[in-house]
């Protein structure tokens, strides 16, 4: 009897921290097609046979088209996961809000109604909602009053769920501060990382210390989002879900949990009346523009001095019989948060400048794109280079090649260029080069001309690239990215060949 196929879930923003974990964790269970803007070698996730990682941009209409179309083709899918989304500390206006949040989602939704779904999960989060009044808890129908530019862009992306769960049933799960036991939340790596240090400001806490946020762990994170999906047939068409405890936890209770984890004992906090922090954050923001380097610490931060956060997610715990699991609350898990930070320091600062600083720049996609756009011109050009009857010397063998073999045998070799510079992984261009050239000495190819080929094509593309308008801003990008992956490939090419061309080893054989 053969076995049963997996469900089938597209997953936006795979390469980030809740869509690489989700991969991570349930790839035995799905086939899955991770839509990303950074390869799958980057991210370091192992390749696996239910894991399809394509690259693309969201807000790129014909990318995610025909990425859609190519889903859809071989069966659809049954479920969808919009992770994707731009954000960062700054709160301030920034374009990639308005392409990526909102532009994007729009294209994900319209190009997802083709695949036959069960279920599409919107991600968004608790602060679509301003913080509660005193006393009272924000819910699955707390009014979205928020007004800053990601929040702006994530109720935009609620409302698109809600009008198209319409056409497939849609849950939109609000997220409370998403960590691991690495940390990878900004403010929280911020706070620790100040905290545990020799620096003035290792003792000082704004106001009481009250201001407080709801915090889930990943793992309890995506366990949520697979019981949505497993439940998805008793869950309504449209629905508002929150991914978070009822309580939050303040500043106060993990300034004492981390410090008395770091230095073996509690550590009194310097309470800085509200007042003086804004002045003070507002100085060192403003000496921080002057030199070019801001902190993180930003004024917009200072409205929310001494402000709760907390939660009633009764309604989500009701509807999935889900909760939160102790050992992954705040107050036993920043143990763990702490141990890697002192056990693995490089690592740990690594894994978190890399969440904290994130860039929506992929110039590996732009060059990529330009790469396939120019793909019929510069394969021409090189083939009329070769074939040049003005210069019998150069490229003698490949002359003698039928012209559609050799065409055919460049495309090889471009397409190989193109998933190298679109992925970053090099290593199947130098691996096919090694190949042909075995290929190619047998055939009597002399090598100056196997690598000629190689090094004018190098030539070519950068010369179109730098002459194409949408990536010419990206020189040297480009020039790094065609340049060491022709050399690679080159220097397995020489290594063919001077192994071919290297004297037989000596073999002693024991006379019997």
């Amino acid at each position: 009897m053969a076995d049963k196929p997996l469900p089938r879930i597209v997953i936006t923003g795979a390469s980030g921290f809740i869509g690489s974990h989700f991969v991570e964790t349930y790839k035995d269970e799905f086939q899955i097609y991770a839509l990303a803007r950074r390869s799958q070698q980057e991210v370091g996730i192992p390749r696996h046979k239910n894991i399809n990682w394509i690259l693309v941009d969201i807000a790129d209409r014909d990318q995610v088209q025909r990425v859609m179309s190519e889903i859809e083709t071989s069966g659809g899918a049954d479920y969808f996961i919009h992770l994707a989304a731009y954000f960062d500390f700054s709160n301030e206006a920034n374009a990639e809000y308005e392409r990526t949040n909102v532009l994007g989602s729009k294209v994900i939704f319209e190009a997802a109604s083709g695949l036959g779904l069960k279920r599409f999960i919107f991600a968004s989060s608790l602060v679509v909602s301003e913080f509660p009044r005193q006393g009272e808890r924000l819910n699955e129908q707390s009014p979205l009053d928020a007004d800053f530019p990601y929040a702006v862009t994530k109720k935009a992306g609620e409302a698109m769920a809600k009008e198209w769960s319409e056409s497939y049933p849609c849950t939109v799960v609000r997220f409370a501060a998403v960590y691991s036991d690495w940390c990878e939340y900004g403010p929280l790596y911020k706070f620790l990382d100040t905290w545990s240090s020799s620096s003035w400001k290792s003792r000082i806490l704004g106001g009481q210390g009250e201001s407080s946020v709801p915090y889930i762990h990943i793992v309890c994170l995506v366990r949520m989002l697979k019981t949505i999906l497993d439940k998805t047939e008793q869950l309504k068409p449209f629905d508002v879900l929150l991914a978070s405890p009822d309580e939050s936890t303040s500043h106060q209770e993990l300034f004492d949990l981390s410090t008395r984890f770091v230095f073996g004992e509690k550590r009194s906090a310097v309470h800085m009346p509200v007042s003086l922090a804004r002045l003070g954050v507002y100085l060192m923001d403003l000496s921080g523009k002057l030199i070019g380097h801001r902190p993180f610490e930003r004024p917009w931060m200072m409205k929310y001095i001494d402000e709760r956060m907390d939660v009633d997610a009764s309604y989500t715990r009701d509807e999935l019989d889900w909760q939160v699991i102790p050992r992954y609350r705040p107050e036993r898990r920043i143990l763990h948060v702490i141990e890697h930070m002192k056990t693995f320091p490089i690592e740990w600062h690594s894994k978190n400048v890399l969440a904290l600083y994130k860039t929506p720049d992929r110039p590996n996609l732009e060059i990529s794109e330009a790469l396939a756009h120019q793909e019929a011109q510069i394969l021409s050009a090189l083939q009329v280079q070769i074939m040049n009857v003005d210069e019998p010397w150069r490229y003698p063998s490949y002359k003698q090649m039928e012209p559609e073999k050799l065409a055919w045998y460049l495309s090889i070799v471009y397409n190989l260029l193109k998933v190298a510079v679109r992925t970053g992984d090099r290593l199947s261009l130098a691996n096919y080069a090694r190949f042909i050239a075995s290929i190619r000495i047998h055939e009597g190819f002399k090598l100056p001309e196997v690598v000629d080929v190689y090094q004018t094509l190098s030539e070519l593309v950068i010369q179109h690239l730098l002459e194409f308008d949408a990536v010419k801003h990206l020189e040297q990008r480009i020039r790094d990215d065609i340049d060491l992956t022709i050399q690679m490939a080159v220097d397995e090419i020489e290594d063919a060949y001077d192994n071919a061309h290297a004297p037989a080893p000596y073999i002693r054989f024991h006379q019997r």
